[in-house]
């Protein structure tokens, strides 16, 4: 395989989903402009923006909330929106978002070590990357990776970001940060889990591990699902994505895949 092939949680996200997925997009490389965007998607991004132009405001008189304000409409991408009022409905819950940030910022501290900043790290046979949010000396004057996210529903951190994101912020910075964050905008909370040397360690070796069975692969599976046509950027030239009994099959094997769920007969 090459050893240009380029390791991110959403690509190595992917490759978890659907190996063949993966395969035509990271590695063959077909279709590489053809995007598929959302208004969720767009949303994220023009938030994303916004905030890391605000944190870059080094100056107190500069920080207001009008020019937080206006920093989303500035940054605002207007790609998949159904209708013009549809994106004014998102655009003045972004502002609401940001007015509750504003008032409440859980996210204070003292030195802002990255901020929206993409990351290379070159291993042997590939590249791990990731665009981190913010790295910041938080309140404690403790480091702290800080990943904004703008969805309704509040998750933890999951095991493939936060060591990812670690590593990514090591070969920044020179160490590990000892706090990795998800703030959650929509209702501004914020979950944090403290990491340690023993918990950083088994963490990263099990994504290098997953790393390692990625580009070592010569074969991709396909696990197509109902959902492919509207999720994937290479349906019309994947035949498997068209097979009724594959779709069903994978379907009972995602079932037994999911270990939490609890039969009753």
């Amino acid at each position: 395989m090459s050893t240009n092939l380029y390791l991110s949680k959403t690509s190595i996200s992917t490759y978890l989903n659907c190996q063949r997925r993966f395969k035509y997009k990271y590695i063959d490389k077909i279709n590489p402009k053809q995007k598929i965007t959302n208004k969720y998607m767009a949303f994220g991004n023009s938030m994303h923006l916004t905030l890391a132009d605000f944190n870059k405001l080094t100056e107190n008189k500069y920080r207001t909330i009008d020019n937080l304000h206006n920093l989303l409409r500035k940054n605002w991408i207007r790609d998949g929106y159904d209708s013009r009022d549809e994106e004014r409905e998102f655009g003045l819950w972004g502002l609401e978002m940001l007015t509750n940030y504003f008032k409440n910022p859980q996210d204070k501290g003292s030195d802002n070590l990255i901020i929206e900043e993409m990351i290379y790290l070159n291993k042997e046979d590939y590249t791990l990357c990731g665009k981190l949010d913010k790295v910041y000396k938080n309140e404690n004057g403790t480091t702290e990776i800080l990943d904004y996210k703008t969805s309704k529903s509040i998750s933890s951190i999951d095991n493939l970001q936060l060591p990812l994101y670690l590593m990514l912020a090591k070969s920044k910075l020179g160490y590990y940060p000892s706090v990795v964050s998800l703030y959650y905008l929509a209702e501004n909370k914020k979950i944090s889990k403290e990491v340690n040397e023993s918990f950083i360690a088994k963490c990263t070796n099990d994504v290098l591990s997953l790393c390692d069975e990625i580009i070592s692969k010569s074969e991709y599976e396909c696990r197509p699902d109902a959902y492919c046509e509207s999720k994937c950027e290479n349906f019309n030239v994947c035949d498997p994505l068209k097979n009724e009994n594959l779709i069903i099959l994978n379907k009972i094997k995602n079932f037994e895949n999911e270990t939490y769920n609890e039969n009753i007969f």
